[in-house]
């Protein structure tokens, strides 16, 4: 009788680790659609953009978990997990400073300033 008890509790926790553990992984640009960047200025410091990105992800079995951002040289390089059975939609808003001029996903540009172009 104990012994049934212990395999059915080992059972459960190994049941509940599995279904708790969540598949992840980076975002695949090719399925980005990007459906509006709208430019947002700031009032407390007009040098300095706001940019509100909104879109979806469109592949079926993920959606995106979190977006992250770090500025290298002249460009916001904005990175992604992914996680499965999430939602497609996100809205992502990320601070422009005056000397970056590009913010991209991946390899994918998303934004340019104009006077850099």
């Amino acid at each position: 009788m104990l012994k049934n008890n212990l395999c059915y509790y080992v059972i459960g926790v190994l049941a509940m680790i599995l279904c708790g553990c969540e598949t992840t992984r980076s975002i695949d640009e090719n399925y980005l659609i990007i459906n509006d960047i709208a430019i947002v200025s700031q009032d407390d410091n007009p040098n300095v953009l706001t940019l509100k990105i909104q879109g979806d992800y469109a592949e079926s079995a993920w959606g995106i978990k979190e977006i992250n951002h770090e500025i290298i040289k002249n460009t916001i390089v904005l990175t992604g997990t992914l996680v499965s059975e999430g939602k497609g939609a996100f809205e992502y808003s990320v601070n422009v400073p005056p000397d970056v001029d590009i913010v991209k996903i991946n390899d994918r540009i998303l934004w340019t300033r104009p006077e850099a172009m």
